[in-house]
């Protein structure tokens, strides 16, 4: 892949651009290995296709309902939750794609979500993969991402 510092770069701008505008939930990078309860997942093609993942606490999606949509803690449900995380990934993935390949046109999935337990550390599989922490609360993105083959 073509200059993974710049396309990390690029994803992690469009991270904290998300989450700080749209949520108010202020990221700091993390080298550790989190926990989630929750992931989302979203796939994207065009000039390069791939996936992204984004790896959630409990605390963290219910953060961003909460500031979001200006709920009481008592108010969020496991629903808002998966909506919230659903769409915080597609606009994640959006933002990052038009910034790194203005040019092109990429067609999105639908997001995906389940509610699953584990731990999330950046590993070589990932073409990029970064973790946060945020009042302890916890998300990592996971980006898979490979040009398109040329056909001839």
């Amino acid at each position: 892949m073509d200059n993974i510092k710049k396309i990390q770069e690029v994803l992690m701008n469009s991270i904290f651009d998300v989450f700080e505008k749209m949520f108010f939930v202020f990221l700091e990078p993390q080298d550790e290995e989190i926990r989630y309860e929750m992931v989302a997942s979203i796939t994207f093609s065009g000039p390069q296709h791939g996936e992204i993942k984004a790896y959630l606490s409990r605390g963290i999606a219910s953060s961003m309902v909460e500031n979001m949509l200006g709920y009481e803690p008592k108010d969020v449900t496991d629903k808002t939750m998966e909506d919230c995380a659903k769409e915080a990934l597609n606009m994640i993935t959006g933002n990052f794609l038009n910034k790194l390949d203005p040019k092109h046109v990429y067609d999105l999935s639908i997001p995906e979500f389940e509610k699953k337990e584990g731990k999330f550390s950046p590993n070589p599989e990932l073409t990029v993969g970064v973790v946060f922490d945020s009042d302890n609360a916890s998300l990592g993105i996971g980006l898979k991402m490979e040009e398109k083959a040329q056909v001839s």
